[in-house]
Protein backbone atom coordinates (compact mmCIF):
# COMPACT_ATOMS: atom_id res chain seq x y z
CA UNK A 1 0.00 0.00 0.00
CA UNK A 2 1.33 3.23 -0.78
CA UNK A 3 1.15 5.89 1.74
CA UNK A 4 2.10 9.54 2.45
CA UNK A 5 3.43 10.05 6.16
CA UNK A 6 2.83 13.87 6.69
CA UNK A 7 4.04 15.94 9.82
CA UNK A 8 3.08 18.93 11.72
CA UNK A 9 0.88 21.34 9.61
CA UNK A 10 -0.57 24.09 12.20
CA UNK A 11 -3.46 24.11 9.84
CA UNK A 12 -1.69 24.92 6.94
CA UNK A 13 -4.88 22.33 5.47
CA UNK A 14 -4.40 23.74 1.57
CA UNK A 15 -0.82 23.26 1.57
CA UNK A 16 -0.63 19.88 3.04
CA UNK A 17 -2.71 18.89 -0.22
CA UNK A 18 -1.37 20.74 -2.65
CA UNK A 19 2.39 19.33 -1.70
CA UNK A 20 0.52 15.62 -1.22
CA UNK A 21 -0.60 15.93 -5.01
CA UNK A 22 2.85 17.94 -6.37
CA UNK A 23 4.66 15.35 -4.41
CA UNK A 24 2.20 12.04 -6.15
CA UNK A 25 3.02 14.03 -9.44
CA UNK A 26 6.60 14.30 -8.81
CA UNK A 27 6.90 10.46 -7.79
CA UNK A 28 4.41 9.24 -10.44
CA UNK A 29 2.03 7.86 -8.17
CA UNK A 30 -1.03 8.20 -5.80
CA UNK A 31 -1.10 7.81 -2.28
CA UNK A 32 -3.63 5.83 -0.99
CA UNK A 33 -4.13 7.20 2.45
CA UNK A 34 -1.98 9.96 3.49
CA UNK A 35 -1.32 9.21 8.04
CA UNK A 36 -0.91 12.35 10.07
CA UNK A 37 0.99 12.49 13.34
CA UNK A 38 -0.68 15.25 15.37
CA UNK A 39 -0.91 19.26 15.19
CA UNK A 40 -2.92 19.14 12.14
CA UNK A 41 -4.27 22.40 13.32
CA UNK A 42 -8.32 20.96 14.43
CA UNK A 43 -10.11 24.62 15.77
CA UNK A 44 -13.81 24.91 14.48
CA UNK A 45 -14.16 28.14 16.37
CA UNK A 46 -11.09 30.57 15.36
CA UNK A 47 -11.70 32.17 18.17
CA UNK A 48 -11.06 29.60 20.50
CA UNK A 49 -7.34 28.58 19.50
CA UNK A 50 -4.83 28.25 22.23
CA UNK A 51 -2.00 31.05 23.04
CA UNK A 52 0.45 29.43 21.13
CA UNK A 53 -1.63 28.73 17.97
CA UNK A 54 -2.34 33.10 18.06
CA UNK A 55 0.88 34.03 19.02
CA UNK A 56 2.03 31.98 15.54
CA UNK A 57 -0.42 30.37 12.95
CA UNK A 58 -3.33 31.57 13.82
CA UNK A 59 -6.76 29.02 13.71
CA UNK A 60 -5.54 28.30 9.78
CA UNK A 61 -8.06 26.58 7.49
CA UNK A 62 -9.77 24.04 8.90
CA UNK A 63 -12.60 26.47 10.08
CA UNK A 64 -13.60 27.09 6.37
CA UNK A 65 -12.88 23.62 5.56
CA UNK A 66 -15.04 22.51 7.76
CA UNK A 67 -18.29 25.17 7.54
CA UNK A 68 -17.76 23.93 4.14
CA UNK A 69 -17.83 20.04 4.51
CA UNK A 70 -15.30 19.84 2.32
CA UNK A 71 -13.77 16.73 1.62
CA UNK A 72 -9.97 15.65 1.73
CA UNK A 73 -8.75 14.75 -1.66
CA UNK A 74 -7.01 11.92 -0.43
CA UNK A 75 -8.48 9.61 3.18
CA UNK A 76 -6.41 10.84 5.22
CA UNK A 77 -6.23 9.64 9.04
CA UNK A 78 -4.41 11.90 11.98
CA UNK A 79 -3.91 11.90 15.66
CA UNK A 80 -3.73 14.44 18.11
CA UNK A 81 -0.96 17.00 18.42
CA UNK A 82 -0.67 19.46 21.52
CA UNK A 83 -2.57 22.10 19.81
CA UNK A 84 -6.28 21.37 18.46
CA UNK A 85 -9.44 21.98 20.34
CA UNK A 86 -9.21 18.26 22.09
CA UNK A 87 -12.42 18.85 23.64
CA UNK A 88 -14.35 19.23 20.47
CA UNK A 89 -12.41 16.37 18.57
CA UNK A 90 -13.38 14.11 21.93
CA UNK A 91 -17.22 14.93 21.71
CA UNK A 92 -17.58 13.89 17.73
CA UNK A 93 -19.41 11.24 17.68
CA UNK A 94 -17.39 8.60 14.97
CA UNK A 95 -13.92 8.84 13.83
CA UNK A 96 -15.13 10.81 9.93
CA UNK A 97 -15.15 14.45 11.10
CA UNK A 98 -15.00 15.64 7.59
CA UNK A 99 -15.39 13.73 4.26
CA UNK A 100 -12.21 11.54 4.06
CA UNK A 101 -10.10 12.66 7.04
CA UNK A 102 -10.55 10.60 10.04
CA UNK A 103 -9.10 11.32 13.83
CA UNK A 104 -7.80 8.38 15.53
CA UNK A 105 -8.24 8.61 19.28
CA UNK A 106 -5.19 7.47 21.26
CA UNK A 107 -5.01 4.19 22.69
CA UNK A 108 -6.98 3.38 19.31
CA UNK A 109 -6.57 1.34 16.11
CA UNK A 110 -8.28 1.83 12.51
CA UNK A 111 -8.00 -0.55 9.64
CA UNK A 112 -6.96 1.39 6.04
CA UNK A 113 -7.75 -0.86 3.05
CA UNK A 114 -6.12 -0.10 -0.21
CA UNK A 115 -5.88 -2.04 -3.20
CA UNK A 116 -3.66 -4.24 -2.39
CA UNK A 117 -4.83 -5.37 0.80
CA UNK A 118 -5.48 -3.54 4.55
CA UNK A 119 -2.60 -1.84 6.88
CA UNK A 120 -3.71 -1.75 10.53
CA UNK A 121 -2.57 1.81 11.81
CA UNK A 122 -2.31 2.68 15.80
CA UNK A 123 -2.46 6.32 17.40
CA UNK A 124 -1.42 7.87 20.32
CA UNK A 125 -1.43 11.53 19.79
CA UNK A 126 -0.61 14.38 21.93
CA UNK A 127 3.13 15.17 24.20
CA UNK A 128 4.30 14.14 27.24
CA UNK A 129 3.69 15.98 30.49
CA UNK A 130 5.21 14.27 33.50
CA UNK A 131 2.22 15.35 36.26
CA UNK A 132 -0.46 13.89 33.59
CA UNK A 133 1.41 10.69 32.56
CA UNK A 134 0.26 8.80 35.48
CA UNK A 135 -3.38 10.35 35.77
CA UNK A 136 -6.61 8.50 33.79
CA UNK A 137 -7.00 9.77 30.30
CA UNK A 138 -10.84 10.43 31.55
CA UNK A 139 -9.55 12.60 34.05
CA UNK A 140 -7.68 15.45 31.56
CA UNK A 141 -9.47 18.29 31.33
CA UNK A 142 -9.32 21.31 28.51
CA UNK A 143 -5.54 22.32 27.97
CA UNK A 144 -4.53 18.63 30.26
CA UNK A 145 -5.90 17.31 27.34
CA UNK A 146 -2.78 17.56 24.70
CA UNK A 147 -0.86 14.85 26.84
CA UNK A 148 -1.33 11.51 26.33
CA UNK A 149 -1.28 9.09 29.81
CA UNK A 150 -0.40 5.43 30.53
CA UNK A 151 -3.75 4.13 30.38
CA UNK A 152 -3.42 4.86 26.57
CA UNK A 153 -0.45 3.21 26.42
CA UNK A 154 -1.57 -0.03 27.99
CA UNK A 155 -4.81 0.09 25.86
CA UNK A 156 -2.63 0.34 22.68
CA UNK A 157 -0.24 -2.20 24.00
CA UNK A 158 -3.08 -4.71 24.22
CA UNK A 159 -3.76 -4.64 20.31
CA UNK A 160 -1.77 -7.34 18.19
CA UNK A 161 -0.84 -6.76 14.58
CA UNK A 162 -0.18 -3.14 13.89
CA UNK A 163 1.42 -2.20 10.70
CA UNK A 164 2.07 1.19 11.66
CA UNK A 165 2.51 3.48 14.94
CA UNK A 166 1.53 7.10 14.44
CA UNK A 167 2.87 9.23 17.87
CA UNK A 168 3.57 12.84 18.07
CA UNK A 169 5.92 13.13 20.69
CA UNK A 170 9.37 11.04 20.05
CA UNK A 171 9.08 7.74 21.65
CA UNK A 172 12.07 8.02 24.86
CA UNK A 173 15.62 7.32 23.47
CA UNK A 174 15.36 9.11 20.41
CA UNK A 175 18.64 11.72 19.66
CA UNK A 176 18.18 14.97 18.38
CA UNK A 177 21.97 16.39 17.35
CA UNK A 178 19.76 19.85 17.59
CA UNK A 179 16.73 21.14 19.01
CA UNK A 180 15.59 23.72 20.61
CA UNK A 181 16.42 22.44 24.21
CA UNK A 182 19.77 22.05 23.16
CA UNK A 183 22.23 20.15 21.57
CA UNK A 184 22.52 16.69 22.18
CA UNK A 185 18.81 16.29 23.42
CA UNK A 186 16.97 12.64 24.41
CA UNK A 187 13.70 12.53 24.37
CA UNK A 188 11.98 11.52 27.26
CA UNK A 189 8.56 11.05 26.11
CA UNK A 190 7.74 7.93 28.81
CA UNK A 191 5.64 4.69 27.73
CA UNK A 192 6.43 5.32 24.08
CA UNK A 193 8.96 2.94 24.13
CA UNK A 194 7.37 0.64 25.37
CA UNK A 195 4.30 1.08 23.57
CA UNK A 196 6.96 -0.06 20.53
CA UNK A 197 8.48 -2.65 22.18
CA UNK A 198 5.22 -4.74 23.13
CA UNK A 199 3.54 -3.66 19.80
CA UNK A 200 6.82 -3.91 17.32
CA UNK A 201 4.91 -2.25 14.81
CA UNK A 202 6.87 -2.03 11.12
CA UNK A 203 7.53 1.29 11.63
CA UNK A 204 6.55 4.46 13.80
CA UNK A 205 5.96 8.00 12.69
CA UNK A 206 6.57 10.80 15.04
CA UNK A 207 6.20 15.07 14.48
CA UNK A 208 6.43 17.46 17.00
CA UNK A 209 10.06 18.17 16.94
CA UNK A 210 9.94 20.11 13.73
CA UNK A 211 13.00 17.84 12.63
CA UNK A 212 13.13 14.72 9.68
CA UNK A 213 15.42 12.49 11.31
CA UNK A 214 15.57 8.77 11.40
CA UNK A 215 16.08 6.38 14.30
CA UNK A 216 15.41 3.10 15.78
CA UNK A 217 13.36 2.24 19.28
CA UNK A 218 12.67 -1.13 21.00
CA UNK A 219 14.26 -2.51 17.30
CA UNK A 220 12.04 -0.40 15.50
CA UNK A 221 12.22 2.37 12.97
CA UNK A 222 11.30 5.58 13.48
CA UNK A 223 10.64 8.16 11.42
CA UNK A 224 10.75 11.96 12.71
CA UNK A 225 9.02 14.60 10.08
CA UNK A 226 9.35 18.09 9.80
CA UNK A 227 6.71 20.41 9.56
CA UNK A 228 4.81 22.11 6.98
CA UNK A 229 6.92 23.43 3.66
CA UNK A 230 10.38 22.34 4.99
CA UNK A 231 12.12 19.53 3.60
CA UNK A 232 10.90 15.92 4.70
CA UNK A 233 7.36 16.95 5.79
CA UNK A 234 6.14 14.19 3.49
CA UNK A 235 7.81 10.95 3.48
CA UNK A 236 6.20 8.24 0.96
CA UNK A 237 6.18 4.78 1.85
CA UNK A 238 5.07 1.59 0.38
CA UNK A 239 4.00 -1.31 2.50
CA UNK A 240 3.70 -4.89 1.23
CA UNK A 241 0.25 -6.42 1.71
CA UNK A 242 2.07 -9.50 3.11
CA UNK A 243 4.89 -10.09 5.68
CA UNK A 244 6.76 -6.90 6.99
CA UNK A 245 8.37 -5.48 4.21
CA UNK A 246 8.28 -1.85 3.32
CA UNK A 247 10.78 0.95 1.92
CA UNK A 248 10.58 4.85 1.62
CA UNK A 249 10.38 5.68 -2.06
CA UNK A 250 10.59 9.64 -1.48
CA UNK A 251 10.38 13.01 0.37
CA UNK A 252 8.51 15.94 0.00
CA UNK A 253 9.58 18.87 0.04
CA UNK A 254 12.88 18.53 -1.38
CA UNK A 255 15.96 20.75 -0.20
CA UNK A 256 15.52 23.76 -2.58
CA UNK A 257 19.60 22.60 -3.62
CA UNK A 258 18.37 19.43 -5.29
CA UNK A 259 16.07 19.14 -8.57
CA UNK A 260 13.70 17.77 -8.50
CA UNK A 261 11.62 14.63 -6.71
CA UNK A 262 13.52 11.48 -8.42
CA UNK A 263 12.25 8.36 -6.20
CA UNK A 264 14.11 6.10 -4.29
CA UNK A 265 14.08 3.00 -2.54
CA UNK A 266 15.00 2.87 0.62
CA UNK A 267 14.36 -1.26 1.79
CA UNK A 268 13.77 -1.61 5.67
Amino acid sequence: MLICAAGDIHGAIDRLYADVLDFEAALGVRFEWVLHVGDFGVWPDPEKIDRATRNHEGAGDFPAWYAAGRAAPRRTVFIKGNHERFVWLDEQPGPEILPGLFYLRNGTTIEIYGDRGALKVGGLGGCFGPADYERKSIHLQNYAKRHYTRDEIERLSAQQGIDVLLTHDAPAGVKFARHRRGEGYVSEAAGLDVLLERTHPRVCFFGHHHTRLDAEVAGVRCIGLNKVGMPGNLVAVDLEDHGRGWSVIGEWPKPRASQGAQPRRSPC
